[in-house]
């Protein structure tokens, strides 16, 4: 026997497997278990004829001047030809494979140039019958992870030898099979994922148009791109008259600078998404209240357009509304008893009815206390009501936050004594100016402050911050208390929120005065939000537009 290619038979190239008794042995790559896989990846197996792999396989026959040539790939147990030349059955049992000796060594060659004096093949049917097998050269079929699937080869029936031309011929048209079998697999992923997309599409259409809430594709300008049904019946509007217009001019104008400050700041990249509530105005005129949620696809460094979810939330601030009504006139049936009570406490921690005794002393105090806590809340009651009916008075001039910041850390200083903390105002900024209600800003710095206060440890320091991003004026407010329980953050702006607030709200508070101060910012065109790390500390920050 001639041979290109020495065959090693020991256990580092091979695992050899005995087929049923008596039959020839079946040589099994040490990878074959990988090697299956990677073959099974083609989905090639018992495929129909390709004029590619034909042609390849004809030019084979001609280069190397033999009657036979054939594309084998070997599975577990047989050997399947996706093309041949000069034969007429289209596999054998993998036993009876010249091939399977090939793919033992993927790298080279295999060259067999007289099968009858081959030990490996004399007694084969193939050798000892039709087609009187004589010569035989296979190039492995080689994938990119180095598994061989099957080979490329030619045979004849007359002995021979292979000249290394016709070897290298060989070698190359093997890596054009390869290449077919890999833009074929490449093909039929992109079919699938294109099966995948349109189902998955078709999934999304169906989910997008039958979604109880409303849902909307908006542009980076504000126009209405895409919009479902469930928006179209909230707003009004027609799918085609809502797509010839803007979100902008559909919001409510008390609304509309602050949902743009927001639009402003994702398209800086300084937020990936945000959630407000907000007024649309219905085709017939009057107000629909939204949940709005809204995140940014970007296409690298191109914003393409808003997703936004917006649920109709009208009946529940019809629900709240009736609610702040009746606290409303129950705050103002309370104002003038609470007023009394406390004046006539007054008069009695003065001495107005003589020295009182110690207990008497402590009781007075603590009634006065709660009087003065009952007076804040009927206060911050009244004021939610103001705000809902649009009674709540603003009165705008030119200020510099600065400067009220400072004058509120003064203010609250007393009451920060009280708990033993330390308030620290800082400003990145020479000069601060917007065009604002001073006392209303004020109202929102003493929540802010007097709530860090309340939640820090004692010794602790707050620390009040004057900074600036792109388009507005930034304040924080930061403690270094427990942080804001996970299950209470959502609903932190909600009227009389602090009530659940039992972990960390050991202090008091009415519950209303953060819901008071976003409505304070969000009338200013700002937005009021927060930060928190439980066991670190929060911040809490207001960001209004630059003058």
């Amino acid at each position: 026997m001639s041979s290109q290619s020495s065959l090693s038979t020991g256990p580092e190239s091979a695992v050899v497997a005995n087929a049923e008794a008596g039959a020839l042995r079946i040589p099994i790559p040490l990878n074959e278990p990988s090697r299956l896989l990677a073959l099974q990846s083609y989905d090639i197996m018992d495929s129909g004829r390709e004029p590619g792999y034909d042609d390849i396989a004809l030019l084979a026959s001609r280069i190397c001047h033999t009657p036979m040539a054939l594309i084998t790939l070997i599975n577990e147990d047989r050997q399947w030809f996706k093309s041949k030349v000069g034969l007429e059955v289209t596999e054998t049992p993998r036993e009876l494979a010249f091939c399977a000796h090939a793919i033992l060594e993927p790298d080279k060659v295999l060259t067999v140039a007289d099968a009858r004096l081959d030990t490996r093949f004399s007694a084969n049917p193939f050798v000892t019958g039709d087609p009187h097998i004589r010569f035989y050269a296979g190039a492995p079929l080689l994938s990119a992870e180095g598994h061989a699937l099957g080979t490329l080869c030619v045979i004849d029936r007359e002995p021979r030898h292979l000249p290394p031309e016709q070897r290298d011929a060989l070698l190359a048209l093997s890596r054009q099979v390869m290449a077919l079998m890999e833009e074929r697999r490449t093909s039929a992923a992109l079919r699938g994922a294109m099966q995948a997309l349109t189902r998955s599409e078709a999934l999304f259409r169906e989910a997008y148009e039958n979604a109880p809430i409303g849902i909307a594709l908006v542009s980076p300008e504000g126009e209405w791109l895409r919009v479902n049904q469930s928006l179209c019946d909230m707003l009004g509007y027609a799918a085609d008259e809502l797509t010839r217009t803007t979100f902008q001019a559909i919001t409510h104008p008390e609304d509309l600078e602050s949902d743009l400050l927001l639009v402003r700041r994702m398209l800086a990249r300084e937020i990936r998404s945000y959630q407000m509530e907000k007024r649309y105005l219905h085709r017939t005129g009057h107000a629909v209240w939204a949940l709005l949620s809204v995140s940014l696809v970007w296409d690298k460094q191109r914003p393409l357009y808003f997703i936004s979810q917006i649920q109709d939330i009208t009946e529940r601030k019809n629900i709240e509304r009736g609610k702040a009504e009746f606290l409303t006139m129950v705050s103002h049936e309370l104002r003038t008893p609470v007023t009394a009570l406390r004046g006539a406490l007054g008069i009695l921690a003065a001495g107005a009815a003589g020295d009182l005794p110690p207990k008497a002393q402590a009781l007075t105090a603590l009634a006065d206390r709660n009087a003065d806590r009952l007076h804040r809340l009927v206060n911050d009651i009244l004021d939610v009501e103001k705000i809902e009916s649009g009674a709540f008075g603003y009165r705008r001039t030119d200020i510099d936050l600065n400067q009220l910041v400072t004058q509120a850390a003064v203010e609250l200083r007393p009451y920060a004594d009280q708990y033993h903390v330390k308030i620290d105002v800082r400003s990145d900024l020479p000069r601060a100016f917007l065009h604002a209600d001073a006392d209303r800003l004020m109202q929102v710095l003493a929540n802010l402050i007097s709530n860090a206060v309340k939640h820090s440890p004692s010794g602790g320091t707050i620390d009040v911050h004057v900074t600036r991003t792109d388009q507005s004026i930034r304040v924080n407010v930061t403690d270094r208390g427990d942080g804001i329980p996970e299950e209470f953050r959502r609903d932190i702006f909600e009227k009389f929120a602090q009530a659940n607030w039992t972990a960390t709200n050991r202090k008091g508070g009415s519950g209303l005065g953060l819901n008071i101060s976003r409505a304070i910012i969000q009338h200013h065109g700002g937005v009021l939000a927060f930060e928190t790390e439980v066991g670190v500390g929060s911040t809490f920050y207001f960001e209004l537009p630059i003058l």
